[in-house]
């Protein structure tokens, strides 16, 4: 009997890169309306006559506290971290992304000089990462000869950085002899060379934009060079940090952003501490002088957008499955060849640069900035929306930052906020209510005790909901299926 020899599978046709691109496109369509549609909101909410500026502005903080709920969500839910150093990635992004917009130009005017300064930037820390890499894969390979060698070199370096700084302080003119401090002198002297000789071709790169683009090209360059130094910021603390777990990557996190804030207290060009001044993103359209209107609002609601879409596909990705099976169980994921350092790397990295920003769009939305700005509370009112939404839930932080901006401000006067939702009656104002005066006396003592009232709350919520708030589309569907089994 003759047996059939086995029929060959048929080929499977590979998939090019081009259709891969495609389909990207075709499922990412839907933003461009969608980002589209943001500029006449900007229009009806930011114009003269258009909502009131208080209103605004919650509006505004309502956005920019999505952003940061949603990529801390990355970090802290679905990755699986706990950190807690969101705001130093905050302040960066806000730092790099107003000083060159306030130094470098007089009004969103010169993208070629943003680009140029980033550029700069690049090229110095490109140079000085090279050193240091290089000192530190010495300190690494000095194991070879003892096992306590590495630690020993490592705070002699650290010693030897901090006396040549102090010699440097005291001395009127820093020699050689003080190699650190030369060192940092020589990459400034690099950074001003590479942007006197660059300083011609960012003015011609300049001149040949169309007037309606040089200003929403200078804000969107400066925003994420913000977002990049941010991003970069997060591979520092990640990289020695993310083999921590628990409360140990807590402490570690929060002491890398007081380093930040730290610094940016002291260094001369951010204005230390009494902190910097921006030029706000916001101008009305003037014909005569062709000007056109540009709006922050759709900056803030757009980047929020993406941040949502980004996260949601990272999360349902075959990387984002990578980064939570590590969130589960470390061990068990790095047997299935899955590097873990590299997956929570990624996901810290990724969260900084959106919070970057979120600092970016906070500093020039306000116009002011200082350490003060971004302090250790910052970070953990981030953390509570997080919590409060359900750790791994972008709904749910999407839901929580909008909750956890408006309460404090509902609290703060709840009868000008019932006369602003019954306006379209008739109201113009909390009098028009004519409220009796045991419930006008009530707002008064809920406004006093606002914070009391807004802890408790908070309180009551994580105790009833301790996985977080319930999802709304979940919580209908589980509440069909218990009453069709009643």
């Amino acid at each position: 009997m003759s047996i059939a020899p086995p029929s060959t599978p048929a080929a499977v046709p590979e998939t090019s890169s081009r259709s891969v691109w495609f389909d990207v496109v075709r499922a990412n369509a839907w933003l461009v309306p969608t980002l589209l549609l943001l500029w006449p909101i900007g229009f009806l909410v930011e114009r003269e006559d258009g909502l009131d500026p208080y209103v605004a502005i919650v509006l505004m903080l309502i956005g920019i506290n999505i952003i940061l709920a949603v990529s801390l969500q990355l970090i802290n839910g679905i990755s699986g971290q706990f950190s807690l150093g969101h705001a130093g990635f905050m302040a960066v992004g806000a730092y790099f992304a107003g000083y060159p917009t306030t130094s470098l130009t007089t009004d969103f005017d010169q993208p070629g000089r943003v680009i140029l300064f980033f550029a700069a930037s690049a090229i110095v820390a490109l140079l000085s990462s090279v050193v240091l890499f290089a000192f530190f894969a010495i300190i690494r390979a000095s194991r070879r000869a003892h096992s306590a060698l590495p630690g020993v070199l490592f705070m002699a370096l650290i010693v030897w950085i901090v006396t040549d700084v102090a010699r440097a302080r005291d001395a009127e003119v820093i020699g050689w002899a003080t190699a650190w401090p030369r060192g940092f002198a020589l990459l400034g002297e690099l950074f001003v060379w590479v942007s006197t000789h660059g300083a011609g071709l960012a003015d011609g790169f300049t001149q040949a934009l169309p007037d309606g683009w040089v200003k929403p090209l200078t804000f969107g360059v400066a925003l994420l060079g913000g977002g990049v130094c941010a991003a970069v910021a997060g591979l520092i603390v990640g990289l020695p940090t993310l083999r921590l777990r628990g409360d140990y990557l807590a402490i570690a996190t929060l002491g890398f952003a007081e380093i930040i804030r730290v610094a940016f207290n002291n260094i001369v060009p951010f204005g230390q501490a009494r902190g910097m001044s921006l030029t706000f993103y916001a101008n009305l359209a003037d014909p005569a002088e062709r000007l056109i209107a540009h709006y922050i609002l759709p900056w803030i609601y757009g980047t929020a957008i993406i941040t949502i879409v980004v996260i949601w596909r990272l999360k349902n990705s075959p990387k984002g499955r990578a980064i939570r099976a590590v969130a589960e169980d470390e061990i068990a994921a790095g047997s299935l060849g899955i590097d873990p350092t590299h997956h929570k790397v990624l996901s810290f990295v990724t969260g900084a640069f959106f919070a970057g920003l979120a600092g970016g769009l906070y500093a020039h939305y306000i116009g002011f900035i200082n350490p003060d700005s971004f302090t250790f509370m910052q970070s953990v009112e981030i953390v509570v929306m997080v919590t409060l939404g359900g750790l791994g839930s972008i709904r749910g932080a999407v839901i929580a930052a909008v909750l956890l901006t408006f309460l404090p401000e509902f609290l703060r006067s709840p009868s000008d906020w019932i006369a602003l939702a019954a306006k379209p009656l008739g109201v113009e104002d909390a009098r028009g209510l004519n409220l009796p005066q045991w419930l006008v006396t009530t707002f008064a003592w809920i406004a006093d005790k606002r914070m009391v009232i807004y802890a408790l709350l908070l309180i009551v919520v994580m105790l009833v909901r301790a996985k977080g708030l319930p999802r709304p589309i979940r919580w209908l569907a589980q509440r069909r299926k218990r009453t069709a089994a009643a």
